[in-house]
Parts: structure tokens; sequence; C-alpha cells
């Protein structure tokens, strides 16, 4: 360790840092942080983003809600919709053996675990 401090002691003092100096420097970079850690805490509202945020705010956008989608079972004649501001989404199906989960595009039926399921590409999305 007593090297490695040497080290380094001689890496400052090539772009100019002495000692000295180094230890000046030291408070005056830690100051800013110091004071930002030593108020409070913030609270989960005040720096939740994403898919928390939109939660916290109960924002009504069905994408961001854990709800599950559900309808009459999806025939070839009345596919599931399902909706997406892309052309493809990751739909999750619950089954008796468990979830299975498969990309829907946009385009042609699905057949999914005996059901038919259908992408709605709805404006406003990144299409």
């Amino acid at each position: 360790q007593q090297g490695r401090r040497e080290r380094e002691r001689e890496m400052l003092a090539r772009v100019g840092f002495t000692a000295g100096r180094l230890a000046a420097a030291r408070p005056a970079m830690a100051a800013p942080a110091m004071r930002r850690l030593s108020t409070r805490i913030p609270q989960n509202e005040e720096q939740s983003t994403g898919m928390e945020r939109k939660e916290e705010l109960q924002t009504p956008d069905i994408f961001w809600s854990r709800e599950p989608i559900t309808g009459p079972r999806g025939t070839k004649e009345n596919p599931a919709i399902v909706p997406s501001y892309n052309d493809s989404r990751v739909v999750g199906l619950e089954t008796e053996s468990g979830v299975i989960w498969f990309r829907l595009t946009k385009g042609p039926l699905h057949l999914v675990a005996n059901q038919y399921f259908k992408l709605h590409q709805i404006d406003g999305g990144d299409h």
C-alpha cells in the first residue's frame, strides 16, 4: 500500500499537483457532496422515475398498468386485441401450467396456447 501511495504522488506531481495542493483541494471537492448528504433522505415520490413514477402519479396510461388485459378467449374470428404504441409488444399469457411469454407483432394473427391474438397499434408511439 505504501508503494501505491508513492506511485499516486508521483503521478499527481507530473501533472502539477503537490501534496499540499492535493490536501487543500480535497475538502473543497468534498464539501458540496457532504452538504447534500447531510440534509435529509428524499422520499420515493421525489426521486422516482419511469414506471414507478407513473404508478405513483396514478397515470391512467394502460401501458404502465400491472393489471392484466382481460376479455373473452381469442378465437380466429374474434382474436384477443392487445393495444400497443409500437409495432410489437411482449405479452404474458397465464395458463394452468404457468405464464407463457411471447412477442406479439403487428400484422398476422398469433396463435398461442389455442388462443388467437392480434396487435392493435395506437397512434403516438415510435412507429
